[in-house]
């Protein structure tokens, strides 16, 4: 079952990451953020980590992570890259800085930063949130001691509450798979839109994540497998 504590942490570093993400690519827009020195890190998150210790005091208040969360924080904000933005491939990706000072992942990553775009969510990405969901329900349900088959499960997903309910849950396991750097592409997005989006295809009006919202999407999937199972493992 979820931690509160450690729920909502996830969730701050989820809010902070995507600020951050809107502020790079207008500061880069804006040379507020220059590119005047070599760096030699191979690794998104790694580069991303030191480049916002050296940085830490200019990033706004509402996007800045704590000193000792830079590393988790960092691993985070990589995972929007493959989760949830796509460059504008019509203007094209240099693997560059200005005047060539530096190739490292997040010099490359900041200099296309103002040119990204959300990511188009395909059938594929669709099945496979869906298969996030079914994993959801299925680890809530072996905590619980219920067996139930994918296709049983499947079938709870046609109802439209169980559906939401099941795409917060898996949203919320996800948040902390990206902590550890995890990203399972837009199939992400696929989720998010489960529960942040209204049944006619747009973003609800002021929407907000809040750990009260997964931890009762988990309450009531519990609620809904404690009266359907009919047996339990032994």
């Amino acid at each position: 079952m979820f931690d509160r504590d450690q729920l909502e942490h996830a969730i701050d570093l989820q809010q902070r990451s995507y600020r951050l993400l809107k502020w790079l690519a207008n500061a880069v827009r804006d040379g507020l953020i220059r590119f005047e020195a070599a760096h030699a890190f191979t690794s998104l998150p790694d580069a991303t980590s030191a480049w916002l210790l050296e940085h830490i005091q200019n990033v706004p208040p509402d996007a800045r992570p704590e000193i000792a969360d830079v590393q988790t924080f960092a691993r985070f904000f990589s995972t929007y890259l493959e989760n949830s933005f796509d460059l504008d491939v019509a203007l094209g990706k240099r693997r560059f800085s200005p005047d060539a000072h530096c190739f490292c992942p997040i010099c490359s990553w900041l200099i296309d930063a103002p040119n990204l775009k959300t990511k188009k969510v395909s059938s594929s990405d669709k099945k496979r949130a869906n298969r996030m969901r079914v994993d959801a329900i299925q680890n809530v349900a072996k905590e619980l001691q219920v067996r139930g088959p994918d296709k049983e499960i499947e079938e709870l997903l046609t109802d439209v509450p169980t559906f939401e309910n099941a795409s917060l849950l898996a949203y919320g396991f996800d948040l902390f798979r990206r902590t550890r750097g995890i990203a399972n592409g837009p199939a992400v997005l696929a989720l998010w839109r489960g529960f942040a989006w209204n049944r006619l295809g747009s973003p609800k009006p002021g929407f907000q994540l809040t750990a009260p919202l997964i931890i009762n999407a988990e309450a009531e999937i519990i609620h809904i497998l404690k009266q359907r199972g009919t047996s339990t493992s032994a």
